[in-house]
This record gives C-alpha cells, structure tokens and sequence, in this order.
C-alpha cells in the first residue's frame, strides 16, 4: 500500500506541475481528471464490489452500500421515498435483483436521510469499516460507484463534527427567501463581492465590490456557500446584519433583503453549473469533503487510500462541499434499522386506539401538479385534510416532509382562516398548537412555502395529553 500512496503523491505532483496560481484555484477540475480518477481505481477496487447502484421504477437514482454478505444495503432515503415498492439494485457484475424497504431514519435529531433495504442475495461482498476520525482534513478520499474507478476523488476538508441547523444548508432550497443582490467569490477570511446589482439591498446598505463579507446573520462565512446560505434561510422583510472587511476597515452593515427576481429563482450555485441534492441539509452528524460527487451518486461509501469506508456520502451540498455520514454513525443504526421498527408509515394507516389514544390522524400523501393551487397562497399546490376537534382540547398538527418546504393553514367548517405556521427560514417542517373554540370539523390546509414545489409528505394530529377543559 506504500507503494500505492507514493505512485499517488508523484502522479499529484506531476498534474499539478508548473500550474500557474489562477489554475491551482481550479485544482477541483484537476483532480477529477480522467487521468486521476483512474489512478484511484486500486482505492475503491474491492468496495467497489460492494456498491450497487439503486434504481426507483426503473430510473437510477442514487448508490447502495452492501453492509451486510446476506442483502442489508443502505442508500439516501429521499431519492427513494416516492416510489417505495419499486426499487431495484445493480450490481457491479450486470446482475439487478428486487429490493424491499426495511426501516428509515430521518426524523427530529436523527434526520440521517437514511434508509436500509434488503435483497435476497447471500455472499455479498461488504465494505470494510473505519473510524472516521482517522479521517482528518486534508486527507485523500475517493467516492466509490459499482465500476472500476472512482465516480470523485478529493480531500477532506471539515472533519467528522455534529452540526446545528445553521451550520449547514437548509434540507431544502427555499426559491422564496429573501435577496441580497451581491456576486460572490472565494476570498480571504469569508465572501469576496465580485458584483453588486443595482438597487438591491445590498447596494442600499453601502456593500461595495471587493469587500469581504466575514460574517451574516450572526454566523461566520467562510465563503461564497456560507453567505449563500444564510440568506437562504430568510425572507424578504427580514435584516441581515454584515460584518464586512474594507480592506483595512472594519464595518458592520444592515441590509433589509427583499423578494428574490425572477432570474434568480434557481439555486445560485445550480445557475453557476453544478447540481445539487435536493435534501442536502438537516444531518446531525457530517464529514465535509470537496470531491464532485454528483446527486445520484450519493448513498455510496466514501473510503480513504487503504480503501476502507470512513463514511457514506449522502448529500452534495455546494460547489465544493460534500457530506458523508461517518461510519460509526451508520454502525450504530443498523441495529434498529434492522429491526424493521423503523419503517415509515403506509398512506392512510389505520391508527390503533390502544396504542396511540391521543392520534386523530396521520396520513402520508403527496402533493403534485394535479393538485389544486389555492387562492390564499398563489402558485402552491395543496390538499385540504378533515379533521373533527373537540372546544377546550388542545392539539398539534404537524407536516413533516423530506421533499418540500411545508406550510400549514388551519380553517373552520366554512373556509376562515384560524392560524397558520410554515416554520420559516427555510426549514421543512409545519407546525400548528390550536386550542378548539367549539366542537365540530375543521380543515387542514396542507401546502408549500415555496411556489411549485411537489413531493411526499406526513401529516399527523394528534391531542395533547391533559388538554381536556
């Protein structure tokens, strides 16, 4: 394996010999070169054997990684979600056998965006495990597919650390949130400004091209991505504070951000060529490394240069920066993925009375085109839910989902709006506590934050314990 790493450092050395300053910015391009990837195929060469690729209905949609010799597999819930009962798995050799889903887990803090399925296969090759502490920054990584080479290669560039929800980008691009109107680049300390839009708020609050923005909202900014995604968690209305380096001056400015222009719906980074996942945030526990993994390769193993698995990537979060779940996060599941306790409930399960009393309703349904628009939140599709609440109880309607930005509106029997609650900034969950004026049906209104979004969800409503009058 010596031999291994120093034919590596040589063939490194020899890419990136006599590159210029400006190239070397690019050595993402670089390393990800057909001449490189290929170098690393004796990396992933026996994980690659336990990597399949997963297909939903036919389509490929992300990676699996064999776990277990007798089927156990896991993969990135949120590419299989929509379509449940047809999922397939390839492997490396051609061969595509069925797979059933066994057990999830993505919710509350353990939102891993995980999933275990299970295929009637003995002798499987499985990966081999490491701690992924010894996966520490700036050590080489490689992203195994179910072929000869790696699908990326790079390094790590944030170790293995659990994360607070705005450390890492909302699980789901909010196109509504606010706009600051500033270009951005890699700079020193934070977030160069290549570029600022006439009349923005950025503009109005004294921001200049070749500031550097060091910190938003509270919050250090490390680059373009830092920046991008603390607007992105707010709306149009809201202040965001900046603290801004002007060459040798210190200033802290305060800009009021408003409604996002049309040319500037899509995600900032997509419009700059590179695609993102679209559930990339809300993990509790993340390696951050800087290979190009693409969307649909994610749920495969990330493996260091002896080719063990330090991680699972799960997500690709921004230009450069990909997450992987750490190995010793994903040991400790299995067990209880296992288990088959953790499967997410069918559509419309029947509720049992004796086991949960206080659960009026739950639901998992999804949202879709064929879904009417309503009038109270133009351009979102939504389903009206009924529900019958008794005066003096209070309850909790939730909407939780992997796929869409959630919003809720509760309305009485004749259509007036009673409360609502999207849960802000970008996260995806909806959340309602209503204490019931009088004994009769209510509805629920179940619909999106953002404009034309479409995509699963749970809704559920259930009493609060020793609510009654």
């Amino acid at each position: 394996m010596k031999s291994l790493y120093r034919m590596i450092a040589v063939m490194l050395l020899l890419a990136w010999a006599g590159q210029s300053q400006a190239q070397l910015v690019k050595q993402d391009h670089l390393r990800n070169s057909p001449k490189i990837i290929e170098l690393f195929g004796p990396v992933v060469a026996k994980t690659s054997d336990a990597t399949v690729r997963v297909l939903v209905d036919g389509k490929e949609v992300a990676f699996g990684t064999v776990v277990e010799a007798d089927g156990w597999i896991i993969t990135k819930w949120s590419e299989i979600e929509s379509n449940r009962d047809k999922i397939t798995v390839k492997f490396k050799d051609g061969k595509v056998l069925p797979a059933r889903l066994v057990g999830v887990k993505d919710d509350g803090k353990e939102a891993y965006d995980l999933a275990l399925i299970k295929v009637e296969f003995r002798g499987l090759p499985t990966v081999q495990w490491r701690n992924s502490k010894d996966a520490t920054v700036g050590k080489w990584v490689a992203s195994a597919g179910n072929g000869a080479k790696p699908v990326a290669v790079g390094v790590v560039s944030v170790a293995a650390r659990k994360l607070k929800p705005g450390d890492q980008p909302p699980k789901i691009l909010n196109v509504d949130s606010g706009y600051l109107g500033v270009g951005l680049e890699d700079g020193k300390g934070g977030a160069k400004v290549n570029a600022v839009q006439p009349k923005s708020p950025a503009e109005k609050a004294g921001v200049k091209v070749n500031d550097i923005i060091y910190e938003a909202a509270g919050r250090k900014v490390i680059g373009p991505e830092s920046l991008i995604n603390a607007v992105g968690r707010m709306r149009p209305g809201d202040r965001i504070v900046l603290k801004i380096m002007r060459g040798e001056e210190k200033l802290e400015l305060k800009a009021t951000l408003v409604p996002r222009p049309k040319q500037f719906k899509g995600n900032p980074q997509e419009t700059m060529g590179t695609k993102l996942s679209r559930r990339r945030g809300g993990f509790p526990t993340i390696i951050q490394h800087d290979s190009g993994v693409r969307p649909e390769d994610c749920g495969g193993p990330l493996v260091d240069l002896d080719g063990k698995t330090v991680g699972i990537n799960i997500a690709r979060a921004g230009r450069t920066e990909t997450y992987a779940i750490p190995a010793e996060e994903v040991q400790a599941l299995l067990p209880s993925l296992k288990s088959g306790k953790l499967m997410p409930p069918e559509e419309n399960a029947k509720i049992d009375p004796v086991k949960n009393p206080d659960q009026l309703l739950r639901t998992v349904t999804s949202l879709s085109k064929n879904d009417n628009a309503i009038k109270v939140r133009p351009g979102r599709f939504a389903r009206a839910h009924e529900v019958k609440l008794k005066a003096g109880e209070t309850y909790e309607i939730e909407m939780t989902s992997g796929d869409l930005d959630s919003y809720l509106i509760l309305q009485d029997a004749k259509g007036k709006k009673l409360t609502e609650d999207d849960d802000g900034g970008g996260f995806p969950n909806a959340r309602i506590v209503f204490r019931a004026p009088a004994d009769g049906t209510y509805r629920i209104i179940a619909t999106t934050f953002n404009v034309n979004e479409t995509g699963n969800y749970t809704l559920t409503v259930r009493k609060q314990p020793g609510s009654e009058k």
